[in-house]
């Protein structure tokens, strides 16, 4: 009888528990999410690739699953950190990799950051970041340095000058190209910009943000020299592809 009564308490408090999981997993659903840190992802895609069980759908859940290290790995995210901010929401903090431009090699997109570090590699290209041209590099491996010759250490720095002003000034880059003497043109829709070779750029990318715009809306598509411009100049050339 003791026998009896003592796996039905066992019953009892197996129940409670699986009750008390089911309420907590119920009452835990995350409804409300603010993604911080995310460049190269949305705050949509960041959700759906994290948030993809009935365990990380949940507060307590998802929170577990990150302090503890056993949280997916995304390309281009560093880290990813969960704050609980109540029972149903959650602010997840995304640190990038900082990628400033990607060549493409056998098929992949080869990302590295400003110090030419290969940071990751992928079949997606990731639109925020420009596909660059004419790098002759030797070597290629994952966290070390694109390996180029050693007149083409700076190239680095160029590409990350570019990137940045291009995203400074909210210009659409497709691709950058660098020719035999590493001069510059930049592709963007159907035009592409020649920007010639100097330590900076940014008087021509500040006036292309004002031109850009316009020559878009004409439909027009050729090249727009920009090679030899300074501020204040008031004729640019502009030929048209036949």
């Amino acid at each position: 009888m003791a026998g009896k009564k003592k796996k039905n308490f066992l019953i009892t408090i197996l129940m409670l528990v699986f009750l008390i999981i089911i309420g907590v997993g119920f009452l835990g659903r995350i409804k409300n999410v603010k993604v911080v840190g995310c460049e190269y992802y949305t705050q949509e895609e960041i959700e759906k690739q994290i948030m993809d069980s009935e365990i990380t759908k949940n507060t307590f859940g998802l929170y577990y699953t990150y302090a503890t290290g056993k949280g997916k790995e995304l390309p281009f995210v560093d880290s990813i950190s969960v704050e609980v901010k109540g029972i149903n929401k959650v602010i997840i903090y995304v640190k990038e990799k900082s990628a400033v431009g990607c060549i493409k090699y056998m098929g992949e997109y080869i990302y590295f950051d400003q110090d030419g570090v290969v940071v990751e590699s992928t079949t997606k290209k990731q639109k925020a970041i420009p596909l660059i041209e004419g790098i002759n590099f030797k070597k290629m491996n994952l966290n070390e340095q694109l390996e180029v010759e050693k007149e083409e250490k700076d190239i680095f720095e160029r590409i990350t000058g570019i990137s940045q002003l291009i995203s400074k000034y909210d210009i659409e880059s497709d691709k950058i190209v660098f020719d035999n003497k590493k001069k510059v043109m930049l592709y963007t829709g159907k035009i592409r910009v020649n920007l010639g070779k100097r330590n900076d750029y940014e008087e021509q990318i500040a006036e292309l943000s004002k031109l850009l715009p316009k020559a878009k809306k004409k439909k027009l598509k050729g090249v727009l020299d920009m090679e030899y411009f300074e501020e204040g100049q008031d004729q640019i050339i502009f030929k048209v592809d036949e």
